[in-house]
């Protein structure tokens, strides 16, 4: 279905109108190679402390990172939004395209709580569906929860909690059939390149794509986000987006990795392949209960007591999981992130020796243990202080 000519209806009245002014203002801050500027009033003598010069203001268009994209994607640069991160970049869309106080937005459940966050700084509705079976996307309970009022359908694939990716065609189908903006947010796409939908923005104007450098490209310091989406809707983020967030450096690096692609293809099969040996190797063990299948650098693992097991490896075994008991249908699961090989021994040691030190007597022996050389330290001070 084409949207094209609903995009301005979507947008809010008092942003066409901030896009209209700052269109203006972009155009005359536009400096031509061979002029002199003399409008900002940046620094005119290097970097003091490194013999790097960045006295000058980032590349506001991100026109060579753009250009390399554009390549790696066979996309165009006027289809390509660039931003500090996936986060800023949903942040933008969310308020770009919903009224405050007004629109609702439907996403799902377990998922980041950042969608969340967004939305309650803009006074949104927002509906969470809860996934279906083998985490599953309910298409019926989409198109059920789908009002006027609903303004965004936002799509994580893969998901960033469960590492499971939705069926392209059940995409595609809500896609062509939703009166509105459809967001995918494709920030852990880098070890399932296969099931990305970006090429899809040339037939479905309504899409915006938004991917990370932060995972296989190895850049979660220096945050470079992707928006891609119709020249029309880019051209709006574009002239919202705040102009210098991403920064000179960040903008290097991410054009450089471009320059390597193998190299990162490179640390993705050697991630999917330490992901399975992982997977094998937990399934064996008493305390793991179910480890899910992924399609990202993290594995979902179902175990007896989640909070326990987190609190052990936290203390103990100076190991920080995450634990997403909290959310539906997913009690006693925790998610890890799969690192490199030492670290992944060390990990699946620690939950070899779960059973045993984590079991309910240790426990509890530990407790009273406790409570003893307190209750011992306690009597000593007393004795002390009556000069016993």
């Amino acid at each position: 279905m084409e949207h094209t000519e609903k995009i301005n209806e979507w947008i809010p009245k008092y942003i066409r109108k901030l896009v209209a002014s700052k269109e203006a203002l972009v155009e005359t801050l536009d400096i031509k190679a061979g002029f002199l500027n003399a409008h900002r009033p940046t620094g005119l003598y290097g970097t003091v402390g490194t013999d790097e010069d960045y006295s000058q203001r980032p590349d506001i268009k991100a026109t060579r990172l753009k250009e390399e994209l554009a390549a790696y994607t066979n996309l165009t640069p006027q289809q390509i939004c660039i931003g500090n991160g996936s986060t800023e970049l949903i942040d933008l869309v969310i308020r770009t395209f919903c009224h405050v106080g007004q629109d609702h937005i439907i996403g799902f459940q377990p998922s980041n709580n950042r969608l969340k966050h967004f939305a309650k700084m803009q006074a949104l509705e927002i509906d969470l569906l809860e996934l279906g079976h083998n985490f599953e996307m309910p298409i019926y309970e989409v198109r059920k929860s789908t009002t006027e009022a609903t303004k965004l359908l936002f799509i994580e694939n893969p998901n960033h909690i469960t590492g499971s990716c939705f069926a392209n065609f059940d995409i595609v189908d809500l896609v062509t059939s939703f009166d509105g903006i459809v967001v995918i947010d494709e920030s852990a796409i880098d070890y399932a390149p296969n099931q990305s939908l970006v090429s899809i923005i040339n037939e479905c104007s309504n899409v915006i794509i938004i991917q990370s450098f932060s995972r296989a490209w190895g850049l979660a310091g220096l945050p470079v986000g992707m928006a891609y989406a119709s020249p029309e809707i880019i051209r709006i983020l574009n002239i919202l987006k705040p102009p210098f967030s991403v920064n000179t450096v960040a903008q290097k690096m991410a054009t450089k990795a471009l320059y390597v692609p193998d190299q990162k293809a490179r640390i993705v099969t050697r991630t999917i392949e330490e992901r399975a040996q992982v997977k094998t190797m937990l399934e064996k063990l008493p305390a793991v209960l179910e480890v899910f299948d992924s399609e990202t650098n993290t594995l979902l693992i179902k175990v007896e007591d989640a909070s326990i097991m987190t609190q052990h490896l936290r203390k103990e075994e100076l190991i920080h999981v995450l634990n997403v008991s909290d959310l539906p249908g997913l009690d006693n699961c925790i998610r890890i992130t799969i690192g490199k090989g030492l670290d992944n021994m060390r990990l699946v040691k620690a939950f070899k020796d779960m059973p045993i030190k984590t079991s309910g007597s240790r426990l509890f022996w530990k407790a009273v243990s406790g409570t003893l050389r307190q209750a011992s330290s306690f009597l000593g001070i007393f004795k002390k202080i009556l000069g016993v």
